[in-house]
């Protein structure tokens, strides 16, 4: 057998090195570009990488199997607090390179705290989902090692402006648009449907509770589903707002 030439082994070592270097550690400063070149267009938000894409490629880059992920909420939405909710997550671990037969694992905690101050207006009426979401984000970063990255679900857009105490659990703009909507196409008259239904007689719409906008959309599905609207109901008027 002929030996191989002595140049063109040490190129196949060169490439080998190469090819070796070209993964980085988590301990590389490459490792966070690593690792987002791994999420896909949709998992990525004005550059900020989506918790669930952060969860897809968790396993896959970290060589790991992730046991159990538990949120624990901490503080709860109430008129005391500004409605503030706060969340811990809990992300528990086990490595690829520890055997099965050995019970070696890695927890990370995320904790976050969602009010109507730091949090887009579209979701306040939502915080500890949103707290929940971004805990878990936090958890995952902070698993992986990202640096200077903030998950997409940690950034508020638009947030609501002056709000206070009084107006945190009211009807928001979505709700109103969609009540619009459905009632013009339905000829439904809002304000009789508010007073006769809900017993809201206010002239300002925006006092009405966020819980009841909810019931009154559901009964204009509802108008909708069966195709039949009371007759005193009848009437759109776009003054209703």
């Amino acid at each position: 057998m002929m030996a191989r030439p002595k140049k063109a082994v040490e190129e196949n070592a060169e490439i080998a090195v190469v090819e070796e270097k070209s993964v980085p550690t988590i301990h590389d400063i490459e490792w966070t570009d690593h690792v987002l070149s791994f999420l896909t267009e949709d998992e990525k938000i004005m550059g900020n990488p989506t918790t669930d894409g952060l969860r897809r490629v968790f396993e896959r880059v970290m060589n790991c199997e992730i046991l159990e992920s538990d949120s624990k909420v901490v503080q709860t939405p109430s008129r005391e607090n500004e409605m503030r909710a706060t969340v811990e997550f809990t992300l528990t671990f086990k490595p690829g390179y520890v055997s099965s037969a050995f019970t070696d694992t890695r927890s990370v905690t995320g904790c976050a705290d969602v009010y109507w101050g730091n949090c887009d207006k579209v979701f306040r009426n939502h915080p500890v989902a949103v707290a929940e979401t971004r805990a878990e984000g936090r958890a995952l970063r902070r698993a992986l090692r990202l640096r200077k990255v903030v998950a997409a679900e940690e950034v508020a857009g638009e947030i609501e402006d002056l709000i206070d105490g009084n107006t945190i659990d009211k009807i928001t703009n979505n709700q109103i648009n969609f009540i619009d909507v459905m009632s013009k196409r339905l000829d439904v008259n809002v304000k009789k449907m508010l007073e006769q239904e809900f017993h809201f007689a206010d002239d300002n719409v925006y006092n009405l509770g966020y819980d009841d906008a909810v019931k009154v959309a559901s009964k204009l599905a509802e108008y909708q589903q069966r195709d039949v609207v009371p007759d005193e109901l009848l009437g759109y008027d776009s003054n209703w707002k």
